[in-house]
């Protein structure tokens, strides 16, 4: 089993993509509904795939001079979306377009301003 650290770890957006600075964390949601098409009679379930979706989040810190972070903070507030890519190691990359659906700055007593930030992928995403 291969383990990956977390050295190679890019979150990009834009057009061109470009990094966005100060990652804490970060995850990575894919999932795929599933219809129930069990009929009567049958003693077992039956499902077929439905839609995929994705989504992300994580906390960066805040730094609203730097182009990306000011980007998503504004892309939350006028509903439009971003092209975003996320390389978890040198073989995993996934690309989609998302809403940045939420945007929290926090601050607290001897520490530096961070956001959490969600995002939802619209469309297909990819991975590569």
């Amino acid at each position: 089993m291969a383990v990956y650290n977390t050295s190679g770890f890019l979150f990009k957006i834009g057009s061109p993509l470009t990094a966005v600075p100060g990652i804490v964390d970060a995850s990575v949601t894919l999932t795929l509904e599933t219809v129930d098409v069990t009929e009567i009679g049958n003693a077992d379930r039956a499902f077929v795939n439905g839609i995929r979706t994705g989504s992300a989040s994580g906390n960066l810190y805040y730094d609203q001079g730097n182009a990306q972070v000011a980007a998503l903070e504004s892309a939350v507030r006028a509903g439009t979306t971003v092209a975003c890519e996320f390389t978890l190691h040198a073989n995993a990359t996934i690309t989609a377009t998302a809403y940045v659906t939420s945007w929290s700055p926090s601050v607290a007593v001897s520490d530096v301003v961070r956001v959490a930030f969600e995002l939802q992928f619209t469309g297909a995403y990819t991975i590569a």
